[in-house]
Protein backbone atom coordinates (compact mmCIF):
# COMPACT_ATOMS: atom_id res chain seq x y z
CA UNK A 1 0.00 0.00 0.00
CA UNK A 2 1.27 3.33 -1.44
CA UNK A 3 2.17 5.62 1.73
CA UNK A 4 -0.38 8.96 1.55
CA UNK A 5 1.55 12.23 1.43
CA UNK A 6 -0.72 14.51 3.85
CA UNK A 7 1.53 17.54 3.64
CA UNK A 8 0.64 18.40 -0.34
CA UNK A 9 -3.04 17.47 0.21
CA UNK A 10 -3.55 21.27 1.77
CA UNK A 11 -1.49 22.75 -1.80
CA UNK A 12 -3.47 20.53 -3.84
CA UNK A 13 -7.14 22.04 -2.32
CA UNK A 14 -6.08 25.07 -2.52
CA UNK A 15 -4.69 24.78 -6.05
CA UNK A 16 -8.41 23.73 -7.02
CA UNK A 17 -9.91 26.52 -5.21
CA UNK A 18 -7.89 29.44 -6.15
CA UNK A 19 -10.05 31.55 -8.98
CA UNK A 20 -8.55 31.86 -12.43
CA UNK A 21 -7.52 35.18 -13.13
CA UNK A 22 -9.76 36.56 -15.81
CA UNK A 23 -7.78 38.26 -19.18
CA UNK A 24 -9.02 41.44 -20.43
CA UNK A 25 -9.91 39.43 -23.62
CA UNK A 26 -12.93 37.77 -21.45
CA UNK A 27 -13.72 41.34 -20.38
CA UNK A 28 -13.31 42.73 -23.54
CA UNK A 29 -16.30 40.36 -25.18
CA UNK A 30 -18.60 40.87 -22.37
CA UNK A 31 -18.00 44.50 -23.04
CA UNK A 32 -21.21 46.85 -22.02
CA UNK A 33 -23.40 49.51 -23.66
CA UNK A 34 -21.41 52.36 -22.20
CA UNK A 35 -22.63 56.04 -21.40
CA UNK A 36 -20.60 56.87 -25.27
CA UNK A 37 -22.29 54.01 -27.15
CA UNK A 38 -25.98 54.84 -25.79
CA UNK A 39 -25.28 58.28 -26.56
CA UNK A 40 -24.47 57.72 -29.99
CA UNK A 41 -27.35 55.49 -30.61
CA UNK A 42 -29.05 58.18 -29.29
CA UNK A 43 -28.32 60.48 -31.51
CA UNK A 44 -28.23 58.74 -34.71
CA UNK A 45 -32.13 57.34 -33.30
CA UNK A 46 -32.89 61.06 -33.24
CA UNK A 47 -31.08 61.66 -36.85
CA UNK A 48 -33.14 58.86 -38.55
CA UNK A 49 -36.02 60.14 -37.35
CA UNK A 50 -35.13 62.86 -39.13
CA UNK A 51 -34.04 61.09 -42.45
CA UNK A 52 -37.09 58.88 -41.99
CA UNK A 53 -39.67 62.17 -41.92
CA UNK A 54 -38.65 63.32 -45.54
CA UNK A 55 -37.65 60.75 -47.49
CA UNK A 56 -40.84 60.96 -49.32
CA UNK A 57 -42.43 64.65 -50.64
CA UNK A 58 -44.26 65.34 -47.48
CA UNK A 59 -42.78 67.22 -44.51
CA UNK A 60 -45.10 65.43 -41.68
CA UNK A 61 -48.44 63.10 -41.83
CA UNK A 62 -51.18 63.40 -43.98
CA UNK A 63 -54.14 65.01 -42.40
CA UNK A 64 -57.66 62.62 -43.21
CA UNK A 65 -60.55 64.28 -42.06
CA UNK A 66 -64.32 62.72 -42.50
CA UNK A 67 -67.68 64.47 -41.60
CA UNK A 68 -71.13 63.71 -42.36
CA UNK A 69 -74.58 65.09 -41.17
CA UNK A 70 -78.59 65.71 -42.20
CA UNK A 71 -79.23 67.47 -45.19
CA UNK A 72 -81.39 70.52 -44.97
CA UNK A 73 -83.81 69.27 -47.02
CA UNK A 74 -85.00 65.79 -46.23
CA UNK A 75 -87.48 65.22 -48.47
CA UNK A 76 -84.16 64.64 -51.13
CA UNK A 77 -83.55 60.87 -51.63
CA UNK A 78 -80.27 60.85 -49.78
CA UNK A 79 -80.95 62.40 -45.67
CA UNK A 80 -76.99 62.52 -45.18
CA UNK A 81 -74.58 64.75 -46.97
CA UNK A 82 -70.78 62.97 -46.59
CA UNK A 83 -67.00 64.85 -47.21
CA UNK A 84 -63.57 63.71 -46.93
CA UNK A 85 -60.67 65.51 -46.81
CA UNK A 86 -57.36 64.91 -46.91
CA UNK A 87 -54.33 67.57 -46.42
CA UNK A 88 -50.64 66.49 -47.73
CA UNK A 89 -47.88 69.25 -46.14
CA UNK A 90 -45.47 69.13 -49.22
CA UNK A 91 -41.64 69.32 -48.31
CA UNK A 92 -39.93 70.74 -51.79
CA UNK A 93 -36.10 70.83 -50.79
CA UNK A 94 -35.15 67.66 -52.78
CA UNK A 95 -31.36 69.12 -52.35
CA UNK A 96 -31.64 69.08 -48.77
CA UNK A 97 -33.37 65.91 -48.43
CA UNK A 98 -30.37 64.41 -50.23
CA UNK A 99 -27.84 65.82 -48.40
CA UNK A 100 -29.12 65.45 -45.05
CA UNK A 101 -29.42 61.63 -46.17
CA UNK A 102 -25.64 61.61 -47.22
CA UNK A 103 -24.56 62.70 -44.26
CA UNK A 104 -26.88 60.02 -42.56
CA UNK A 105 -25.33 57.62 -44.24
CA UNK A 106 -21.50 58.42 -44.24
CA UNK A 107 -21.62 59.11 -40.54
CA UNK A 108 -23.59 56.27 -38.76
CA UNK A 109 -20.78 53.71 -39.38
CA UNK A 110 -18.34 56.29 -37.98
CA UNK A 111 -20.55 57.24 -35.14
CA UNK A 112 -20.86 54.09 -33.92
CA UNK A 113 -17.31 52.96 -34.54
CA UNK A 114 -15.69 56.03 -32.66
CA UNK A 115 -18.48 55.40 -29.43
CA UNK A 116 -16.84 51.77 -29.60
CA UNK A 117 -13.24 52.68 -29.43
CA UNK A 118 -13.67 55.19 -26.81
CA UNK A 119 -15.85 52.41 -24.57
CA UNK A 120 -12.88 49.80 -25.39
CA UNK A 121 -10.59 52.54 -24.17
CA UNK A 122 -11.96 53.35 -21.25
CA UNK A 123 -12.50 49.39 -20.45
CA UNK A 124 -8.96 49.08 -20.70
CA UNK A 125 -8.11 51.90 -17.90
CA UNK A 126 -11.12 50.22 -15.83
CA UNK A 127 -9.03 46.99 -15.87
CA UNK A 128 -5.71 48.61 -15.62
CA UNK A 129 -6.98 50.57 -12.67
CA UNK A 130 -8.79 47.39 -10.97
CA UNK A 131 -5.73 44.94 -11.38
CA UNK A 132 -3.27 47.81 -9.60
CA UNK A 133 -5.39 48.69 -6.90
CA UNK A 134 -5.71 44.86 -6.32
CA UNK A 135 -1.72 44.13 -6.59
CA UNK A 136 -1.14 47.41 -4.27
CA UNK A 137 -3.69 46.03 -1.55
CA UNK A 138 -2.29 42.85 -1.31
CA UNK A 139 1.38 44.38 -0.94
CA UNK A 140 -0.47 46.28 1.90
CA UNK A 141 -1.35 42.98 3.34
CA UNK A 142 2.21 41.70 3.43
CA UNK A 143 3.00 44.85 4.90
CA UNK A 144 0.84 44.32 7.51
CA UNK A 145 2.12 40.96 8.40
CA UNK A 146 5.47 41.67 8.04
CA UNK A 147 4.99 44.75 10.97
CA UNK A 148 3.11 41.85 12.96
CA UNK A 149 6.28 39.79 12.43
CA UNK A 150 8.36 42.91 13.71
CA UNK A 151 6.24 43.98 16.57
CA UNK A 152 6.85 40.33 18.29
CA UNK A 153 10.92 40.82 17.67
CA UNK A 154 10.86 44.45 18.63
CA UNK A 155 9.19 43.04 21.85
CA UNK A 156 11.29 40.20 22.99
CA UNK A 157 14.40 42.67 22.74
CA UNK A 158 13.26 45.01 24.38
CA UNK A 159 12.34 42.59 26.91
CA UNK A 160 15.71 41.33 27.02
CA UNK A 161 17.37 45.01 27.05
CA UNK A 162 18.99 44.76 23.38
CA UNK A 163 16.74 47.86 22.81
CA UNK A 164 15.64 50.76 24.53
CA UNK A 165 11.41 51.02 24.93
CA UNK A 166 11.28 53.66 22.00
CA UNK A 167 12.33 50.82 19.11
CA UNK A 168 9.12 48.84 20.42
CA UNK A 169 6.84 52.08 20.18
CA UNK A 170 8.02 53.12 16.62
CA UNK A 171 6.63 49.78 15.38
CA UNK A 172 3.48 50.03 17.29
CA UNK A 173 3.23 53.67 15.68
CA UNK A 174 4.20 52.00 12.41
CA UNK A 175 1.63 49.11 12.76
CA UNK A 176 -0.80 51.23 13.25
CA UNK A 177 -0.48 53.54 9.87
CA UNK A 178 0.01 50.57 7.94
CA UNK A 179 -3.55 49.16 9.46
CA UNK A 180 -4.70 52.52 7.66
CA UNK A 181 -3.13 52.11 4.48
CA UNK A 182 -4.37 48.42 4.17
CA UNK A 183 -8.01 49.60 4.66
CA UNK A 184 -7.42 52.77 1.84
CA UNK A 185 -6.05 50.36 -0.22
CA UNK A 186 -9.04 48.08 -0.62
CA UNK A 187 -11.37 50.72 0.27
CA UNK A 188 -9.99 51.65 -3.95
CA UNK A 189 -9.84 48.18 -4.87
CA UNK A 190 -13.68 47.70 -3.94
CA UNK A 191 -14.17 51.37 -5.61
CA UNK A 192 -11.70 50.31 -8.73
CA UNK A 193 -14.22 46.97 -9.56
CA UNK A 194 -17.31 48.82 -9.26
CA UNK A 195 -16.29 51.12 -12.00
CA UNK A 196 -15.06 48.08 -13.84
CA UNK A 197 -18.38 46.28 -13.05
CA UNK A 198 -20.15 48.71 -14.52
CA UNK A 199 -18.46 48.32 -18.19
CA UNK A 200 -18.63 44.85 -18.30
CA UNK A 201 -19.73 41.43 -17.10
CA UNK A 202 -17.61 40.40 -13.79
CA UNK A 203 -19.34 39.07 -10.75
CA UNK A 204 -20.18 41.20 -7.75
CA UNK A 205 -17.37 39.84 -5.50
CA UNK A 206 -14.14 41.12 -6.81
CA UNK A 207 -11.82 38.41 -8.35
CA UNK A 208 -7.48 38.24 -9.54
CA UNK A 209 -7.48 39.81 -13.05
CA UNK A 210 -4.50 38.67 -15.21
CA UNK A 211 -1.08 39.95 -15.69
CA UNK A 212 -1.25 42.83 -18.18
CA UNK A 213 2.49 41.90 -19.24
CA UNK A 214 5.46 43.98 -20.62
CA UNK A 215 3.98 46.81 -22.28
CA UNK A 216 5.01 47.68 -26.24
CA UNK A 217 6.02 51.14 -26.72
CA UNK A 218 5.03 51.86 -30.49
CA UNK A 219 7.03 54.11 -32.56
CA UNK A 220 6.50 57.47 -32.27
CA UNK A 221 7.11 57.91 -36.41
CA UNK A 222 4.11 58.10 -38.35
CA UNK A 223 1.50 58.25 -35.46
CA UNK A 224 0.45 62.06 -36.48
CA UNK A 225 -0.18 61.08 -39.77
CA UNK A 226 -2.09 58.05 -38.47
CA UNK A 227 -4.04 60.21 -36.32
CA UNK A 228 -5.30 62.84 -39.07
CA UNK A 229 -7.14 59.97 -40.79
CA UNK A 230 -8.18 57.59 -37.76
CA UNK A 231 -11.79 56.80 -37.04
CA UNK A 232 -11.99 59.45 -34.01
CA UNK A 233 -11.48 63.16 -35.98
CA UNK A 234 -13.10 61.87 -38.83
CA UNK A 235 -16.39 60.90 -37.04
CA UNK A 236 -16.04 64.27 -35.83
CA UNK A 237 -16.01 65.66 -39.01
CA UNK A 238 -18.88 63.41 -40.11
CA UNK A 239 -21.02 64.66 -37.12
CA UNK A 240 -20.23 68.31 -37.92
CA UNK A 241 -21.73 67.58 -41.69
CA UNK A 242 -24.70 65.71 -40.08
CA UNK A 243 -25.79 68.50 -37.85
CA UNK A 244 -25.68 71.20 -40.24
CA UNK A 245 -27.71 69.42 -42.66
CA UNK A 246 -30.38 68.62 -39.71
CA UNK A 247 -30.31 72.25 -39.07
CA UNK A 248 -31.33 73.35 -42.41
CA UNK A 249 -33.30 70.91 -42.99
CA UNK A 250 -35.61 71.99 -40.02
CA UNK A 251 -35.17 75.35 -41.03
CA UNK A 252 -36.67 74.39 -44.52
CA UNK A 253 -39.53 72.12 -42.71
CA UNK A 254 -40.43 74.98 -40.58
CA UNK A 255 -40.34 78.01 -43.89
CA UNK A 256 -42.30 75.01 -46.20
CA UNK A 257 -45.76 76.21 -46.62
CA UNK A 258 -47.54 74.72 -49.47
CA UNK A 259 -50.02 71.72 -48.72
CA UNK A 260 -51.80 69.73 -51.38
CA UNK A 261 -55.62 69.73 -50.50
CA UNK A 262 -57.90 67.07 -51.78
CA UNK A 263 -62.34 66.70 -51.44
CA UNK A 264 -64.53 64.46 -51.92
CA UNK A 265 -67.70 64.74 -50.70
CA UNK A 266 -71.40 63.67 -51.73
CA UNK A 267 -74.33 65.39 -51.93
CA UNK A 268 -77.18 63.47 -52.45
CA UNK A 269 -77.12 61.71 -55.31
CA UNK A 270 -74.19 63.68 -56.55
CA UNK A 271 -70.31 63.17 -55.70
CA UNK A 272 -68.15 66.40 -56.29
CA UNK A 273 -64.55 65.95 -55.91
CA UNK A 274 -62.02 68.43 -55.55
CA UNK A 275 -58.07 69.11 -55.72
CA UNK A 276 -56.11 71.88 -54.93
CA UNK A 277 -52.88 73.88 -53.46
CA UNK A 278 -52.62 75.91 -49.86
CA UNK A 279 -50.11 78.48 -49.14
CA UNK A 280 -49.52 79.34 -45.42
CA UNK A 281 -48.73 83.00 -45.49
CA UNK A 282 -45.75 84.04 -43.48
CA UNK A 283 -46.11 85.98 -40.22
CA UNK A 284 -43.90 89.43 -40.10
CA UNK A 285 -40.37 88.74 -39.65
CA UNK A 286 -40.79 84.76 -39.53
CA UNK A 287 -38.46 83.75 -42.31
CA UNK A 288 -35.49 85.89 -40.45
CA UNK A 289 -35.96 84.83 -37.39
CA UNK A 290 -35.78 81.60 -38.38
CA UNK A 291 -32.68 81.89 -40.10
CA UNK A 292 -31.09 83.61 -37.26
CA UNK A 293 -32.10 80.88 -34.89
CA UNK A 294 -30.54 78.16 -37.49
CA UNK A 295 -27.32 80.13 -37.95
CA UNK A 296 -27.08 80.49 -33.97
CA UNK A 297 -26.97 76.67 -33.25
CA UNK A 298 -25.03 76.21 -35.86
CA UNK A 299 -22.33 78.36 -34.25
CA UNK A 300 -23.10 76.79 -31.31
CA UNK A 301 -22.50 72.94 -32.49
CA UNK A 302 -19.33 73.98 -34.57
CA UNK A 303 -17.83 75.26 -31.38
CA UNK A 304 -19.10 72.44 -29.47
CA UNK A 305 -17.24 69.68 -32.07
CA UNK A 306 -14.11 72.23 -32.75
CA UNK A 307 -13.79 72.35 -28.56
CA UNK A 308 -13.92 68.47 -29.06
CA UNK A 309 -11.02 68.33 -31.74
CA UNK A 310 -9.11 70.40 -29.84
CA UNK A 311 -9.37 68.06 -27.26
CA UNK A 312 -8.73 64.90 -29.44
CA UNK A 313 -5.54 67.31 -30.67
CA UNK A 314 -4.31 67.55 -26.94
CA UNK A 315 -4.79 64.12 -26.10
CA UNK A 316 -2.35 62.79 -28.94
CA UNK A 317 0.18 65.47 -28.02
CA UNK A 318 0.16 64.76 -23.90
CA UNK A 319 0.39 61.11 -25.00
CA UNK A 320 4.05 61.28 -27.87
CA UNK A 321 5.40 63.63 -25.43
CA UNK A 322 4.81 60.85 -22.73
CA UNK A 323 5.71 58.38 -25.00
CA UNK A 324 9.03 60.28 -26.03
CA UNK A 325 9.73 60.22 -22.24
CA UNK A 326 8.53 56.49 -21.84
CA UNK A 327 11.31 55.36 -24.40
CA UNK A 328 14.34 57.17 -22.88
CA UNK A 329 13.53 55.15 -19.43
CA UNK A 330 13.57 51.56 -18.69
CA UNK A 331 11.13 49.82 -16.36
CA UNK A 332 13.08 48.98 -13.29
CA UNK A 333 12.58 45.55 -11.87
CA UNK A 334 12.82 45.44 -8.15
CA UNK A 335 13.31 41.85 -6.18
CA UNK A 336 10.24 41.22 -5.29
CA UNK A 337 8.71 42.70 -2.20
CA UNK A 338 8.18 39.52 -0.05
CA UNK A 339 11.64 38.29 -0.16
CA UNK A 340 13.49 42.10 0.19
CA UNK A 341 11.28 42.16 3.62
CA UNK A 342 12.37 38.93 5.04
CA UNK A 343 15.95 40.23 4.41
CA UNK A 344 15.53 43.03 6.30
CA UNK A 345 13.54 41.11 8.90
CA UNK A 346 16.30 38.61 8.93
CA UNK A 347 18.72 41.27 9.80
CA UNK A 348 16.18 42.61 12.23
CA UNK A 349 16.43 39.53 14.49
CA UNK A 350 19.78 39.05 14.32
CA UNK A 351 20.38 42.36 15.83
CA UNK A 352 22.14 44.38 12.67
CA UNK A 353 19.21 46.26 12.47
CA UNK A 354 17.28 48.46 14.70
CA UNK A 355 13.52 49.12 14.35
CA UNK A 356 14.02 52.54 13.45
CA UNK A 357 16.67 51.53 10.76
CA UNK A 358 14.60 48.75 9.45
CA UNK A 359 11.50 50.82 9.51
CA UNK A 360 12.20 53.16 6.95
CA UNK A 361 13.99 50.56 4.60
CA UNK A 362 10.83 48.87 4.77
CA UNK A 363 8.46 51.71 3.68
CA UNK A 364 11.39 52.63 0.87
CA UNK A 365 10.84 49.08 -0.44
CA UNK A 366 6.86 49.08 -0.58
CA UNK A 367 6.93 52.24 -2.01
CA UNK A 368 9.08 50.99 -4.51
CA UNK A 369 7.07 48.33 -5.58
CA UNK A 370 4.08 50.90 -5.49
CA UNK A 371 5.46 53.31 -7.42
CA UNK A 372 6.40 50.23 -10.02
CA UNK A 373 2.84 49.23 -10.34
CA UNK A 374 1.27 52.48 -11.22
CA UNK A 375 4.76 53.09 -13.66
CA UNK A 376 2.82 49.67 -15.43
CA UNK A 377 -0.49 50.86 -15.54
CA UNK A 378 0.45 54.00 -16.94
CA UNK A 379 2.37 52.96 -19.88
CA UNK A 380 -0.45 50.26 -20.46
CA UNK A 381 -2.83 53.26 -20.64
CA UNK A 382 -0.70 55.08 -22.53
CA UNK A 383 -0.35 52.52 -25.45
CA UNK A 384 -4.16 51.88 -25.16
CA UNK A 385 -4.64 55.39 -25.60
CA UNK A 386 -2.24 55.82 -28.69
CA UNK A 387 -4.23 52.81 -30.08
CA UNK A 388 -7.70 54.59 -30.03
CA UNK A 389 -6.23 57.92 -31.37
CA UNK A 390 -4.55 56.24 -34.32
CA UNK A 391 -7.56 53.28 -35.57
CA UNK A 392 -8.47 53.56 -38.44
CA UNK A 393 -10.67 50.30 -38.27
CA UNK A 394 -14.38 50.41 -38.66
CA UNK A 395 -15.24 46.97 -36.79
Amino acid sequence: MKPILLGALPCLLMAQVQPRPIPYAELAARLRPGPEILRTEALLAERARDTNAIRGFLREGPTLSLSAGPRTSPQQATTTDQAVELDLPLFLSPRLRKDLLNSYDQASPLLRAAARIEARFHLRLAYLDAWAEDRIARWRDLDLDTLRDWLRVARKRVETGADPAFQLSLVEGEWLRAQQDRDEAHRFAREAWARLRLLTEVPVAPMPLEEPGAPVLPPPQGLAERFTGSVLPRALGARRSLEQDTLRVQEAIAQSRWSLRGTTSREGEEHVTRLGLAYRLPRPGETASLRQVRETQIRVMEQDLASQSMNLEARLRAALDRLEAARQTDLPQPVGLDRALKAVELRLVEGKERPSEALPIRRQLLEAHIAQVKRLRSLHALVAELEALTTGDLS
